[in-house]
């Protein structure tokens, strides 16, 4: 999608009023979004932040304010659209999110965006703000002084480990008290004034997942909603994907490869991984296992002395981290995604997976929950991680016993995924940005 857009510097609070409208389509009403990291080619935070601002260009007049250097990056993508968008820049930056630095700078960005705001709103017929990002509810600034509607999120950082995933497993015991100091630091934050009184004060606050949005109700919140906050809009080739699993259905009956992803962290949970193919290969399941990752850390060096005690040595490789492009054909040549993660705030990995017709063997925890087919792979929930290994176990032996159901979860996984476009954000937009502006 292409838009063209208006350019115009404002260098801080003192200059932000001084704005002047420029060629506004008539036909959209004008609001003020709050993206300070927005970045057409990147994931996470700033990819998030265009995703919305494309999204919310379908129905709206956008005075975007951000970071200098994420004009131009935005630049490349808007060009030939009559809905326009006008940039607003800040003069502050943000180079680093090294705590405590990062959110100390992270504050003083927001607040010199809160004043440009209020600079365009006494010169412009705004009416209403969407703060997009950063994507936490822990910084937020005082929006509700603005005299206008405005939603906030998609937020996330809720999410915590549930207690019998901690106390279930063989973690460090720094590990364990960081995951159970979580909720206790979430519950400070739900005390912080300006905080409640912003979030108490917006006619939306979208969240990431159901434990991000309990938070953020416990803060004052009115209206939540829990929202999938990315987009994906790769072209998936749903002919050529199928083509592919249809001719690897005869292999899963022979061995089941089965493909972990990630940041090598324990709350990522690589060792429930290994668990899984321990298991599955003492019941006389035949599977192999692939890993990507960093494993030259101290974590990483363990979970090699892991599956070599847990006898799986020889059905697991672990390999570093590489190109999108080949990670991509990685995942063409293995039939199951494993998604072991306590609690990610969302992210593309599980739709990226399902794109590629690979069914997922997912806790379901956190943003996972909204990201996973239900249709496909091991249903969500489960009390404790042995719970999840038997119902992995069982998923793997009802493949490799009928190969024909495991092509149909690939199946219902690929069409899952088709679903997470743009077009979703839009709806969210439709459904719950118009309609509180239009109020």
């Amino acid at each position: 999608m292409r838009h063209s857009f208006n350019f115009i510097p404002i260098h801080g609070p003192a200059t932000g009023s001084s704005a002047v409208s420029q060629s506004h389509p008539m036909n959209k009403p004008q609001i003020i979004v709050i993206a300070l990291s927005i970045d057409p080619t990147a994931g996470s935070e700033a990819g998030k932040g265009w995703w919305w601002a494309t999204a919310l260009s379908q129905f709206f007049h956008l005075h975007v304010i951000t970071q200098k250097h994420h004009v131009e990056q935005c630049h490349q993508f808007l060009q030939d659209d009559s809905s326009g968008w006008e940039f607003h820049t800040t003069d502050t930056m943000l180079e680093t999110w090294a705590f405590p630095y990062g959110y100390i700078r992270y504050a003083k960005l927001v607040k010199e965006a809160c004043a440009i705001a209020a600079g365009i709103v006494r010169n412009q017929p705004i009416v209403g703000l969407c703060h997009l990002i950063l994507g936490s509810f822990r910084v937020l600034p005082r929006y509700d002084k603005l005299g206008i509607p405005y939603t906030v999120g998609p937020l996330g950082g809720g999410e915590c480990a549930p207690f019998r995933y901690l106390m279930g497993r063989s973690l460090p015991l720094k590990e364990r008290l960081v995951e159970l100091g979580r909720p206790l630091m979430n519950a400070m934050f739900t005390l912080v004034p300006p905080l409640r009184k912003c979030l108490k004060g917006s006619a939306v606050a979208f969240a990431t997942s159901e434990e991000t949005a309990i938070v953020l109700r416990r803060m004052g919140a009115q209206h939540t909603v829990v929202v999938f906050p990315d987009a994906y809009d790769t072209p998936i080739d749903t002919a050529a994907v199928m083509e592919n699993r249809t001719k690897q259905r005869v292999m899963v009956g022979s061995k089941i490869r089965l493909l972990w992803q990630g940041r090598v962290l324990w709350w990522k949970c690589p060792d429930l991984a290994l668990d899984i193919l321990a298991s599955a290969m003492r019941e006389g399941i035949r599977v192999e296992l692939t890993m990507v990752g960093d494993w030259d850390g101290m974590l990483g060096k363990q979970m090699k002395a892991r599956a070599v005690k847990l006898g799986v040595g020889s059905s697991v490789v672990f390999i570093p981290g590489m190109s999108r492009v080949d990670y991509l054909e990685l995942q063409a040549t293995h039939h199951a995604f494993l998604a072991t993660s306590l609690h990610d705030s969302g992210g593309i990995p599980l739709i990226e997976a399902q794109a590629r017709g690979l069914p997922c063997l997912t806790l379901g925890l956190g943003g996972n929950r909204e990201s996973a087919c239900s249709e496909a792979g091991v249903p969500v929930g489960g009390t404790c991680p042995a719970e999840f290994v038997e119902r992995s176990v069982a998923c793997l032996r009802r493949w490799q016993t009928d190969p024909a159901q495991w092509l149909g979860d690939a199946s219902a996984a690929l069409d899952y995924s088709t679903t997470f476009t743009n077009a979703r954000l839009q709806g969210y937009v439709r459904e719950h940005v118009v309609k509180a502006f239009e109020g």
